[in-house]
């Protein structure tokens, strides 16, 4: 061959033949590998260098040959030698060849030696994985960003526009109509649009700010029940561009991972790979335990809601028509050459449209975002969303990508937004209940008649119009209960919840611990079970309070009272609900659980006085002694308004032990009465 000169055609060289000189050991086993170093043993005299070089030069070039032991350092001979080939084609060949060859009477064993370092790139990515691991992220990251987030974006934007929702298709309005409707009774009206379908005026209001260049947060407050929801869903109507977000349902899922994929739902961001941050967290403790430092590759669920928050301002952004990326001077810029080209083309064909378009019906398309509940719940899971939340709605005004409308019961939202969005005045409705004739309506309608019993109008008048309790009401009667009977059951269940929550007759004193004390609440009862309002800054700066309103805004928030405000400033104080004007009269009517809040009530007062009176003597005591008991005449007009004080206190002292005798009296003869019975 060589002669020949023939070239082999997979590699384009000259084959070469040899001929085998010993006994060739052919095997496949499977940890064993070709590789260009040698392990020649000696079974018998060690071979010199020489010899070796003789016999295996032939078969290709050579790196290097090296006897072990040394000779040149060890007085041990020779007992075989690592030969190291420049091609593995030549290891193998003169393997192969010279396996089992007698030099001297001494046979050759040679075996395939492995390498020392068989793959460096890869002995190098794991010994520093603090620099490849984060290299290896930021890899996938850059991939996910180029594939998934415009992916993500589409989805959050067709959420938005409403894309896949069938009920945006008059095809497919018809064909349900036409087959379902006509066999199915469905009931398309929402409960609470239906209660409060007549508050035409917060609706309008509503809707012309959403009608205008968002500015500001629409924030529309209220007790539940009062309808908040039903109100902006009715406003929204007749726009396409929106979405709305369940906060209740975020704050009440089990933890955070719960909490990013509903809220990943809510808004279309599709696909959430959570097991991503679960593995994140496994590499960070394997790498964490192994090199002794995190490596810092798991993310925060803050950063998770933030990401996706991002996401969704990215996509709102590409929908609104208020954005600078629907403006013909910078939109190639930002966009790209096949974006630019795509915009320029639909710019084009709807060109004549466009020109056709009122101002009015475009900023109709502007998006709105609602988060429905917003607050609902504040614990350490939740802080953080509901921060998220609003400086990602500040963003989305603060562009002028989208309207947001802040629905929410409870009294402290105002705080979080001004933090998000401060120097701007928000545009707040504060809803009402409904009147009596609304709620006689939407009860009609509930039970599917149009007459209703005459009781009934004397019963809604003592309920109330919150949704809550006529949903309550309407419930009963269907099950052919007397509306006597159903309110007195109401109102029952009220006080129950009352004394358990309002004070604090619980079972477990120390896992619910209150804001307010028993008689500060009493003070409140007592003062609605005479008249509809209570005048806040006279409950503010009363005995009970002392200029502390911290209580008040803790018994709203357990929904106890309603605060209404005038001219933006607390102005009086409501019960939480309706029917509580009935239950706090049972309360004060009650008269052993008046009687004992009475001597809770006078012994506090009492209290108070005699503290006063010491204050007083103490320092009537030390005035008296200015000048060696001869105080000048300032001063003796001091101790005379001191004394006048000290009298009356003492004849406020006198009435509240007069109080209590008559209370206690009060409850010695209810008890009396109950045990004769």
């Amino acid at each position: 061959m060589k002669a020949n000169n023939v070239v082999a055609s997979f590699n384009l060289q000259q084959i070469r033949a040899f001929l085998v000189k010993g006994e060739p050991f052919l095997e496949d086993l499977v940890a064993r590998y070709p590789s260009p170093r040698l392990r020649i043993e000696f079974q018998g005299e060690p071979v010199t260098v020489e010899r070796l070089y003789k016999h295996l030069r032939e078969y290709g070039k050579i790196y290097d040959i090296a006897l072990h032991p040394n000779p040149f350092t060890s007085k041990e001979p020779a007992r075989y030698a690592i030969v190291q080939f420049t091609r593995v084609r030549s290891a193998t060949s003169a393997r192969n060849c010279l396996h089992g060859h007698l030099i001297q009477g001494n046979r050759l064993n040679i075996l395939y030696e492995r390498q020392l370092r068989t793959n460096v790139v890869k002995e190098w990515i794991m010994e520093h994985p603090r620099i490849t691991v984060p290299i290896l992220a930021a890899i996938i990251a850059g991939i996910t960003y180029s594939i998934f987030d415009p992916m993500r974006e589409f989805f959050i934007a067709s959420r938005v526009m409403q894309r896949f929702n069938l009920e945006e298709y008059d095809f497919y309005r018809w064909l349900r109509r036409e087959t379902w409707a006509r066999l199915v009774a469905v009931d398309r009206h929402n409960d609470q649009a239906t209660v409060f379908e007549e508050d035409t005026e917060d609706i309008k209001k509503i809707q012309s700010w959403l009608n205008e260049t968002p500015e500001s947060f629409v924030v529309v407050t209220g007790p539940r029940g009062s309808g908040k929801t039903g109100v902006v869903r009715a406003a929204l109507s007749d726009r396409n561009n929106k979405i709305l977000i369940d906060c209740e349902a975020l704050a009440n899922t089990r933890n955070q991972s719960e909490m990013i994929v509903d809220l990943a739902k809510q808004l279309g961001y599709f696909p959430v790979f959570t097991w991503v941050s679960s593995m994140g967290k496994l590499l960070d403790t394997v790498i964490a335990a192994s090199t002794g430092q995190s490596a810092g590759i798991a993310s925060s669920p803050e950063a998770q809601i933030q990401k996706i928050l991002e996401s969704a301002a990215i996509a709102l952004r590409d929908v609104s028509p208020q954005s600078d990326e629907f403006k013909e001077d910078g939109r190639r810029k930002k966009r790209g050459i096949y974006d630019g080209i795509k915009y320029w083309i639909s710019r084009k064909l709807e060109m004549k449209n466009d020109e056709k378009r009122d101002p009015h019906d475009v900023r109709k398309d502007i998006p709105v975002i609602v988060f429905d509940n917003f607050m609902h719940r504040e614990t350490s899971m939740t802080e953080h969303l509901w921060t998220e939340i609003s400086h990602f709605a500040s963003l989305l005004i603060e562009n002028e990508v989208a309207h947001v409308v802040f629905v929410s019961s409870n009294v402290s939202v105002n705080k979080i937004l001004n933090k998000a969005l401060p120097g701007r005045s928000f545009e707040t409705i504060q809803t009402t209940d409904a009147s009596p004739e609304m709620s006689l309506s939407f009860i009609a309608r509930q039970l599917g008649t149009k007459e209703l019993n005459e009781k009934l109008h004397s019963v809604v008048v003592a309920l109330g119009g919150r949704l809550t309790e006529l949903e309550l009401l309407v419930q009963k009667l269907k099950m052919k209960m007397d509306p006597l009977d159903a309110l007195e059951d109401i109102v029952q269940r009220t006080v129950v919840e009352i004394r358990k929550y309002g004070f604090n007759e619980t079972a477990d004193l120390e896992e619910h611990q209150m804001e307010w004390s028993a008689i500060q609440f009493w003070e409140i009862v007592k003062g609605l079970s005479l008249t509809k309002s209570v005048n806040f800054d006279e409950l503010k700066f009363g005995t009970f309070f002392k200029g502390d309103e911290k209580p008040l805004w803790a018994m709203e928030r357990a929904e106890l009272i309603t605060v209404l405000y005038k001219d933006g400033r607390a102005n009086s104080v409501r019960p939480g609900k309706p029917v509580m004007y009935t239950a706090f009269d049972r309360l004060v009517s009650d008269k052993v659980f008046a009687a004992t809040m009475e001597i809770e009530t006078n012994q506090y007062l009492k209290k108070l006085a005699e503290d006063s009176i010491s204050k007083f003597e103490e320092t009537v005591t030390s005035l008296s002694n200015i000048y060696n008991g001869k105080p000048p005449k300032e001063i003796n007009n001091r101790i005379n308004y001191l004394l006048s004080k000290i009298d009356k206190t003492q004849k406020d002292i006198e009435t509240y032990e007069r109080r209590i005798t008559e209370a206690r009296n009060m409850v010695t003869v209810a008890w009396e009465d109950c045990t004769s019975s």
